[in-house]
């Protein structure tokens, strides 16, 4: 029998004598009754309370006070039937009463009926709006039901209600970082810090809020604190690996990130953090990081295409292809594969893309224009992201993230289309067996040796695996800057992770072949003074001052970013990972790019581009033949003034940027693979 059968039987025997007992009772013993209750409750002792608050009950039928604390109860009880029918007895008795809609709400939460507990949470709040707790709590449950909007405007309103407490201060700086408000989210996380000192998660959500600000060394700080508080959680030692990768101190950095996998062996973002930070160093050998990779890559089951029941191709039918990206937006991905979907063959070919962010810009509004079948994914669990691939039946999906943020790699682990293809926003192989072929070309992964650090089939495109969608930014004046500086700059705008102190100790040496030579070194970081004073003392050890030296940190808009190349003679790439969208850029506003080729694909992008525009000239294969190119170009004002005035169109009539071309060649590779798949 539930607890409000027995109640009701109780009630009826009780009802004859219940008015007059209880009037008649001193007022006294009628509180006492109650304080007895309600301090059993809040013992735990609620097999006595039930008993107390059921006297009251049988005492006083109407006692609404009694009905919600005896609802509460049937809800730890587990007896939502009872604990529901007496909430709303009590709100019936007293609907004014905040407490008992709170109540209510509980009980929905407890079952998942989101909906009803919301509704009964802001009936609580319109009640009683100056209890700063119950708003964050609401806000929560709205977060919970992805009302992302309505949960920040609860959020308002509770911070002008009152001061809440360290945990709704936390809770309120998670919820900003999701909306990407990272400097309110750092306010409210700061003010919880401060409530909360010891607290070693609210150190780590700190350190991700200083570092996607761009402010390396108070991230560092932060996250050095969350490892000092709470040492065996994992998160700490993940965020400081990732700082310490932002400023291209990568053997520390996988140091940690180590740790926080062996404290927590199924932490995924640590994982891809090793694997992404071993790419920017030469410490570990292209076997090494293979190695790595191939290590991630066992703990999925390798699961072969002919184990998988597909829709069998009709003749006529157009070749599904499938691009899966989180970065359908202002990033280096769009500049690469926009030329893909703008140019592909719709007589022949059907373009499915999933993105899986929830951020847009305008560069996915004019991406959305190329392509009919567009899915907006979000934040889509993985069982979703399946569910969607699978019901568009694709003959082909590409991937175009590898070990980078946003990934899903897991969801192409359960091979969900015939044909899976790694390309693009990864330099080295996944070392997931499920994708079949990586796309590149011979000049980035020369036949043989690449083939063996690889497991999926490398697929190599003629000409360049690269074509380039520059920005509509004119390229400014065709008079190089020495011209009227009296001096060569040399400049870097790559990223700061690829700044090692390799490539340092290269530029230092440029720069003392070349008299007068300045450098400009412009990338996100380094409006940091920790990262800045620690690439000046690297070239101060290696001779070079510092009123040589410019540094800046990034420029919000992108046109201002493009219009710093004007100011700058010659780039010098990165080593051992080189630029690629930065090398791109430079070329289209007229900057020639000194590379240095190396023994893995990250240290051969530079040399495909370059030799796709017939400059293999200023590829170098020795740092002494790369100190020499730059030095001798710097030396020959004539080609200088020719390279300024003619990159742009040498750039536009390649390969690099011949649209319609590359579409059909990529193409021809996905033919050959559906050839090969069906022998």
């Amino acid at each position: 029998m539930s607890l409000l059968s027995r109640l009701r039987q109780r009630s009826s025997n009780a009802v004859p004598h219940a008015v007059a007992a209880w009037s008649n009772a001193d007022s006294k013993e009628r509180e006492a009754v109650l304080n007895q209750a309600n301090e059993q409750f809040k013992a735990g002792n609620l097999g006595a309370a039930k008993e107390s608050f059921t006297r009251v009950l049988a005492l006083d039928p109407r006692n609404a006070q009694a009905l919600h604390m005896l609802s509460m109860i049937a809800k730890h009880d587990g007896d939502i039937e009872s604990a529901l029918a007496l909430a709303q007895q009590a709100i019936g008795l007293e609907p004014a009463n905040p407490d008992f809609h709170l109540g209510l709400s509980a009980i929905y939460a407890s079952q998942q009926r989101l909906t009803e507990a919301l509704h009964a949470y802001q009936e609580a709040l319109r009640l009683s709006p100056a209890i700063p707790e119950w708003r964050l709590v609401l806000a929560a449950m709205l977060i919970k039901a992805g009302r992302l909007d309505d949960a920040m405007e609860v959020y308002e309103a509770g911070r002008r209600a009152g001061p809440p407490d360290a945990k709704a201060y936390f809770d309120l700086g998670e919820a900003l970082m999701k909306r990407r408000q990272l400097n309110e989210a750092e306010q409210a996380l700061q003010k919880a810090a401060t409530m909360a000192p010891e607290s070693g998660g609210i150190q780590f959500y700190l350190a991700i809020a200083y570092r996607e600000q761009d402010r390396p060394t108070e991230a560092e700080a932060a996250a050095r604190k969350a490892i000092a508080l709470a040492p065996d959680m994992p998160q700490g030692w993940f965020a400081l690996g990732t700082v310490l990768t932002r400023q291209a101190k990568h053997v520390e950095a996988v140091e940690h990130l180590r740790e926080a996998i062996s404290l927590l062996p199924e932490y995924e973002a640590a994982r891809d953090g090793l694997l992404c930070t071993m790419n920017y160093s030469e410490h570990w050998s292209p076997r090494e990081i293979y190695d790595a990779h191939v290590e991630w890559g066992r703990r999925f089951p390798n699961v072969k295409p002919a184990t998988i029941a597909f829709p069998r191709r009709v003749a006529g039918r157009h070749i599904r292809i499938g691009y899966l990206s989180p970065d359908y937006r202002q990033h280096p991905v769009t500049h690469f594969i926009e030329p893909a979907l703008r140019y592909h063959d719709r007589g022949r070919f059907e373009i499915f893309c999933y993105h899986g962010n929830s951020r847009e810009d305008v560069v996915t509004t004019r991406l959305k224009g190329w392509v009919k079948n567009w899915r907006s994914l979000g934040d889509a669990s993985d069982a979703e992201l399946e569910k969607a691939l699978r019901e568009d039946g694709l003959d082909i999906l590409v991937e175009l993230s590898g070990h980078t943020d946003g990934h899903r790699l897991a969801v192409l682990a359960r091979r969900v289309a015939p044909i899976q293809v790694t390309y693009l926003g990864y330099p080295n192989t996944t070392g997931l067996a499920a994708i079949d072929y990586r796309i590149t070309d011979a000049r980035a992964d020369p036949p043989g040796e690449s083939d063996q650090l690889h497991v999926e089939k490398l697929v190599r495109l003629p000409e360049s695996f690269l074509c380039y969608s520059p920005p509509d930014i004119d390229a400014g004046s065709h008079i190089p800057p020495f011209r009227r500086n009296g001096h060569v700059t040399f400049g870097s705008f790559n990223n700061l992770p690829k700044m090692t102190s390799t490539c340092v100790a290269l530029w230092a040496n440029v720069l003392s072949r070349v008299p007068k030579s300045k450098l400009f070194v412009k990338t996100y970081g380094l409006g940091d003074t920790g990262p800045r004073a620690r690439l000046l003392e690297q070239l101060s050890k290696a001779g070079i001052e510092s009123d040589r030296v410019r540094i800046a940190g990034p420029t919000k808009a992108h046109r201002e970013h493009m219009e710093a190349y004007c100011e700058v003679d010659i780039a010098l790439d990165t080593f051992p990972y080189h630029g690629t969208t930065t090398t791109l850029d430079a070329l289209w506003m007229g900057v020639p790019v000194i590379a240095l080729a190396g023994d893995r694909h990250a240290s051969r992008v530079g040399a495909s581009i370059l030799a796709a525009l017939e400059l293999s000239e200023f590829v170098a294969r020795t740092p002494e033949d790369y100190v020499s190119a730059a030095a001798q170009l710097a030396g020959n004002a004539d080609k200088l003034d020719d390279l300024r005035r003619s990159l742009r169109q040498r750039l536009s009539a390649s390969p690099l940027m011949d649209g319609p071309g590359f579409a059909a060649r990529l193409e021809a590779a996905y033919l050959n693979m559906l050839q090969e798949s069906s022998r």
